[in-house]
């Protein structure tokens, strides 16, 4: 039976268990830090029968967190897969301690395969798995994990992750906040809204890219977005998150 975990007043410095059923877990890692004057950055894992895919682990500082948290659930080495959305350290600065304790593919965007011997990588075709611009999907155990295209949203070789077990849209920088009191779950779709604005203007590239990528995902059956950064938005407040970016100017747009 699968039960989900969206509830309100969720501590965002804690882990927690969003998904469960009998072969499927997606826990978020605990990894707001709030306070500490860096960049929160929000990991998760989904575990499929004690295999693990580790969604944008983060920097180097919270490894060891991320570590802990994580051999909450699995053994660490159980990791398959690594997703990184872009090359930026706030995601991917923990990218060479994972590899040196799993045997990991890093999932990435053609884009940035380039970027992996800057993170001590020389074979670089042992380690990373490209994904083409049209994006793909990817089996899991008994879930499919479907990589949608954002580009320009904000990285040039973006995508978002369906996983169509839990029914999480996984969107990256789409729908991030700063948030002056970090929570996990959105409960005030409107208060949320204000504060994704001012980032969403600066770090989408236009109004163009945001209806590309609402167009594609729009019809998906989402139990919620699961962002990079800030909060969650669950299902109730989906529809409203889609049209505010719809019809949301942004990027080249406020170009005059």
């Amino acid at each position: 039976m699968a039960t989900y975990n969206l509830k309100y007043g969720l501590d965002p410095r804690k882990d927690h268990v969003l998904y469960r059923d009998d072969d499927h877990l997606v826990v978020y890692l605990g990894t707001n830090m709030s306070g500490s004057g860096d960049v929160d950055i929000n990991s998760y894992l989904i575990v499929n029968k004690k295999r693990g895919f580790l969604l944008d682990p983060g920097g180097y500082k919270i490894f060891p967190k991320v570590l802990s948290n994580i051999s909450k659930y699995i053994n660490p080495k159980n990791i398959e897969y690594i997703y990184m959305c872009h090359q930026d350290p706030d995601v991917a600065g923990s990218i060479p301690l994972w590899r040196a304790i799993t045997n990991a593919k890093l999932v990435t965007s053609w884009l940035w395969i380039r970027f992996l011997p800057h993170f001590g990588f020389e074979d670089v075709d042992s380690v990373a798995h490209p994904l083409p611009d049209k994006g793909e999907q990817i089996s899991f155990g008994t879930t499919t994990l479907e990589f949608i295209p954002a580009h320009f949203l904000h990285s040039p070789g973006h995508f978002t992750i369906y996983d169509r077990r839990s029914k999480f849209l996984f969107t990256g920088d789409i729908g991030i906040a700063m948030l002056e009191e970090p929570s996990l779950i959105i409960e005030d779709i409107d208060k949320h809204i204000e504060a994704m604005k001012p980032l969403h203007e600066r770090l989408m590239a236009n109004n163009h890219a945001l209806r590309h990528w609402v167009d594609r995902v729009r019809n998906l059956d989402i139990e919620a977005i699961v962002p990079q950064h800030g909060g969650i938005i669950p299902r109730k407040h989906i529809t409203k998150f889609f049209n505010f970016l719809s019809n949301l100017k942004c990027g080249t747009d406020l170009i005059r």
